[in-house]
């Protein structure tokens, strides 16, 4: 290994440009913030270091024998995460980025690329009102960074803008991407003259020393590997990346995995991408490499689970590869029937949870059509409440590792011994030796009714108390029983509700009007006829089932309180019966 004169911003991106700096498939993808893209061109005008690169020279067979990818060049969430692969073949010696790709991409993006991500509160929508796209620019305005709000300390004021922040903006802002075409200093002195900043002392200085960081400066460091034994440069990207906190243990696990898959008719990196693809492409939910790492653990590793780069070995890889197909049909399977549970990706609170549902569709020989066979129904509506309720009881924070061993045992041996369905009363009977029982006493299930309508726990709960909805196609709607706008001063002032008397609490406090006790679930047909009526108007103008919506027969909006007391024990009553295996 040695080390190479460093070179210039410019000349990396050329480099990436000419596919000289390509990246191997051991590399995870590009996971950086685009306020981490701002503060590293910040730390560049301020001649911070940046670090150094690490690069390994591919020539002869290791261009045709492993698959190499180009840098990510314009950032999409979730629509545009995955770098391309590119054909080798007819390209001369290059360089393969074992360390640095991402600043190397955080650095292209920024001066060429663009960084996309969604509004808060649009919905997932792969468009410019949802996710619109942002280009990096520099202020040339003085006074622009508020420094009660200048947490990271910047000095530089780079910014991700999309067009319509840009119109609205008051400040003078350079889209970084323009000092690529300024070759020399002649032009940058026209540019600054033809704009009016040739007298903007400020200005000028800032751009002068863009121009530098960018074109002059040879800023970027780097080492050179150009031993062609390929095990040698995985050695080095696991070493390297093991001493610190820039990989996670499934990052490097990932690599083994890579490496040993690493064909011309298969890789890993394209299989796992896929599969995180398809399943957000078809419901919405996001996984990870780590799920589907951590569900080759659970299946076949008979001992220890745990990410570690020890346990997991060339051998282990092996077994991973040969049984792809049937762990992916497991995976995929197991996601698509909790989305006909009704889950979606915000009330998914544990993804740890999703793991025994796939080891036992994998074991069981379940996976083809299980969320859809007649014959696997009462299979379905038993995992299902397994499911509501290890979510509810919250079983997989902590030491979700020894849980899961726990669950897995059972399950093998419930499958080995001929059980026919999910052992869910098996699961519940070992785990209430532990401190992670999902065993529910009066008081644990009380806590439950005091959920309010925006917890992320509301959802399981109101599942369990009504099953009987269509989940599968979401017909399904949550709503208040009195209407939450019953509850505001003028409409308690007209019925003598005074909140500071004995029972005004039940009118003021969140959990009584905006909780379980006060909130029911229907199909579309019932919210239609519901609407925004109060309960009285509702009840006289549709037939309500009072008994399928565990409902006490008192309408009045005056005898509230009676109403919340009687429900309380009947959805008390319900609840036990439901969390019972």
């Amino acid at each position: 290994m040695s080390y190479n004169p460093p070179i210039s911003v410019k000349q990396a991106i050329d480099k990436i440009d000419y596919n000289q700096y390509l990246l191997p498939a051991i590399q995870r993808e590009f996971v950086w913030s685009s306020t981490q893209i701002e503060l590293l061109y910040d730390s560049l005008m301020r001649n911070y270091p940046i670090g150094s690169l690490l690069m390994w020279k591919v020539q002869g067979e290791n261009k045709v024998n492993h698959r190499f990818y180009s840098v990510l060049k314009t950032f999409r969430e979730k629509y545009s995460i995955h770098c391309k692969e590119v054909n080798t073949n007819s390209i001369p010696d290059f360089e393969a980025v074992l360390d640095g790709q991402q600043r190397l991409t955080a650095l292209y993006i920024g001066l060429k690329g663009s960084y996309a991500y969604k509004r808060k509160n649009f919905a997932w929508k792969d468009n410019e009102h949802s996710i619109p796209t942002r280009k990096l620019y520099l202020c040339l305005s003085e006074g622009s960074i508020d420094d009660d709000d200048n947490e990271d300390g910047r000095v530089y004021d780079f910014r991700f803008l999309t067009k319509e922040e840009l119109d609205g903006s008051e400040y003078t802002w350079f889209e970084t991407s323009k000092i690529l075409e300024i070759n020399g200093t002649f032009e940058l002195n026209q540019y600054l003259k033809k704009q009016g900043f040739d007298n903007d002392e400020y200005i000028s200085s800032t751009l002068f020393k863009l121009f530098d960081v960018v074109h002059v400066k040879n800023l970027i460091n780097y080492y050179l590997e150009d031993d062609q034994d390929y095990d040698k440069a995985l050695n080095i990207f696991i070493r390297i990346n093991s001493g610190g906190e820039k990989l996670s243990y499934s990052d490097l696990i990932m690599s083994t995995i890579i490496s040993v898959w690493s064909s011309k008719t298969i890789s890993a990196r394209d299989e796992f991408n896929n599969l995180i693809d398809e399943i957000w492409n078809s419901t919405e939910i996001v996984i990870d490499k780590d799920l589907i790492i951590r569900t080759y653990l659970l299946i076949f590793s008979q001992k220890d689970i745990k990410f570690r780069v020890t346990n997991f070995s060339v051998e282990n890889a092996i077994e991973f590869k040969n049984n792809w197909i049937a762990i992916r049909e497991a995976i995929v399977e197991s996601i698509e029937l909790v989305k006909s549970f009704g889950y979606v990706e915000q009330t998914i609170t544990s993804k740890n949870a999703l793991l025994p549902i796939i080891h036992y569709l994998y074991i069981s020989g379940k996976s083809k059509q299980f969320k859809n066979k007649v014959a696997y129904r009462e299979d379905r509506d038993l995992i299902k409440r397994w499911f509501h309720t290890v979510l509810l009881k919250r079983i997989f924070g902590g030491q979700a590792d020894t849980v899961l061993k726990i669950i897995r045992d059972v399950i093998q041996e419930q499958v080995n011994t001929g059980a026919q369905l999910f052992p869910a009363p098996a699961i519940a009977k070992t785990l209430s030796k532990t401190r992670k029982s999902i065993t529910m006493d009066d008081e644990s299930i009380e806590n439950l009714l005091y959920t309010t309508y925006e917890d992320r726990y509301a959802f399981p709960i109101l599942a369990l108390l009504y099953p009987h909805l269509d989940y599968k196609n979401n017909d399904f709607n949550k709503d208040h029983i009195f209407p939450k706008s019953q509850f505001n001063s003028k409409n308690l002032k007209k019925f003598n509700i005074d909140l500071n008397q004995e029972n005004g609490s039940y009118y003021s406090d969140n959990w009584c009007y905006n909780g379980i006790v006060n909130l029911q679930m229907f199909d579309s047909n019932e919210n239609k006829s519901k609407g925004d009526k109060t309960f009285e108007d509702w009840v006289k103008s549709y037939p309500v089932d009072f008994k399928k919506q565990i409902l006490p027969n008192i309408t009045e909006f005056s005898r509230f309180k009676e109403f919340v007391d009687l429900r309380w024990e009947m959805l008390k009553e319900r609840l036990k019966k439901e969390l019972t295996f």
